[in-house]
């Protein structure tokens, strides 16, 4: 049950990173993830992001700081672009976020 609630979160927040943004440049910091999550967003594919507390934010943004996701696809998160189409291999990078985000179902519950 928890990786499919991780499975299904991590997709909507890369999807949702079409409303969020789309940067360029260096990797943002683990802090600049959360504080995105944190915000969320109110559009995107599949209905943005919503938003999440501290906790929950500091937790999934170490999972996607520390994942294969590409710079281009975290600065996306970051910065908002409606634009963004992750990559096949951002797509693919989900995989690995999973049991990662796991480890985030006690801080999602309390949401």
């Amino acid at each position: 049950m928890r990786n499919k609630m991780c499975a299904a979160l991590a997709i909507v927040l890369l999807l949702g990173t079409a409303a969020c943004g789309g940067g360029s440049g260096s990797r943002p910091s683990t802090d600049d993830i959360s504080k995105a999550l944190q915000k969320g967003t109110s559009s995107g594919d599949l209905g943005g992001i919503p938003k999440l507390d501290k906790k929950a934010a500091d937790c999934i943004a170490k999972s996607f700081a520390d994942s294969k996701l590409s710079d281009k696809a975290l600065n996306a998160l970051v910065s908002g672009d409606s634009k963004f189409k992750p990559s096949a291999s951002d797509t693919k990078a989900l995989t690995g976020i999973i049991p990662a985000m796991a480890k985030c179902a006690p801080a999602l519950a309390g949401q």
